[in-house]
């Protein structure tokens, strides 16, 4: 499923203009990110009524345009006008979004702080950060090629170096075999060398990162929950946490809508927003439990005293 949305969510044709590089999987717009294209029909044409029109160009050939014309004052010009056609609703995206990611860099230090004090990564699974570094680098890559406000994925960016840094210090404290550091270092570097350099068609990209989300909710939420829902309980899961990431997730499709508009990173935000609402549903369910149960040991201990 997720192969096919990211397949079938690819750039107009006629709204691609002379960059060499295609708009998006539903397009970026050169005033500011807003989006204005859409999903191509089967037969390649336009999905946008007979008539209406195709959208701006992309960045790089209105930028070389001013540049022709008017040099950098035209190009800032440009951008100056870009940002004061942001809407209320788009400004409150626009701080929504840093806030998420000033909120990300405080989420992340805790984790590092107890590694560094510590001086142990006891309890951290090497394969389970490797593949969020993999994961989330197909998710950063995506988010550059298509020029995205920073704002819209920054946390996503402080979460990708803090995974580098998490595995760097995992060598240090654990000293893995040098072999397979060797081969996970090439490997990852020629990973991030193919996503970075654009070099995938803009389908290929668009499945990895529409499947990505998909893999992250298998490979964390959904085994979560079906773990939560076996037990009976959520034990010691922190519904604070949960709060806080549906909350970030909440953010994220909030400001997809406002700046964006790209519907894999929507679906991506959304997936993970009904996944953390759930735990959090469990959460409070076993809370209430617990709390029933304490209750009724008490009247019990309080008639049998009587």
């Amino acid at each position: 499923m997720a192969l096919a949305l990211g397949a079938s969510l690819v750039a107009c044709r006629p709204c691609a203009g002379r960059s060499g590089r295609a708009l998006g999987a539903l397009g970026t717009r050169a005033d500011g990110g807003v989006v204005t294209h859409h999903r191509e029909r089967r037969g390649g044409s336009c999905a946008l009524p007979r008539g209406a029109p195709a959208g701006p160009r992309p960045l790089a050939s209105r930028g070389a345009q001013s540049r022709q014309k008017g040099g950098r004052g035209s190009v800032a010009a440009e951008a100056a006008a870009a940002t004061a056609a942001y809407t209320p609703t788009q400004w409150l995206a626009v701080a929504l979004g840093y806030c998420c990611v000033v909120g990300s860099v405080f989420r992340c230090v805790p984790q590092m702080h107890r590694i560094l004090t510590r001086k142990s990564v006891e309890g951290i699974s090497f394969t389970a950060i490797l593949s969020e570094f993999l994961i989330y680098s197909v998710n950063l890559a995506y988010n550059v090629y298509y020029k995205y406000p920073f704002n819209t994925y920054g946390d996503l960016a402080v979460s990708w170096f803090v995974l580098i840094a998490v595995l760097v210090l995992m060598q240090y404290f654990r000293r893995f075999d040098g072999k397979r550091v060797a081969a996970v270092v090439a490997f990852s570097a020629a990973w991030c060398a193919v996503l970075f350099s654009f070099a995938l068609p803009l389908p290929v990209l668009s499945a990895l990162q529409a499947s990505s989300a998909v893999a992250l909710a298998f490979g964390s939420r959904i085994p979560q929950i079906w773990l939560n829902w076996r037990q009976k309980s959520t034990g010691e899961l922190s519904i604070i946490m949960f709060i806080a990431n549906a909350l970030g997730c909440l953010i994220r499709v909030f400001t997809t809508l406002s700046l964006t508009g790209d519907m894999i990173l929507l679906f991506s935000a959304a997936l993970h927003l009904v996944l953390n609402g759930i735990i959090i549903a469990q959460c409070v369910e076993t809370r209430v439990k617990t709390a029933k149960m304490a209750r009724g040991q008490q009247q019990g201990l309080s008639g049998s005293a009587a």
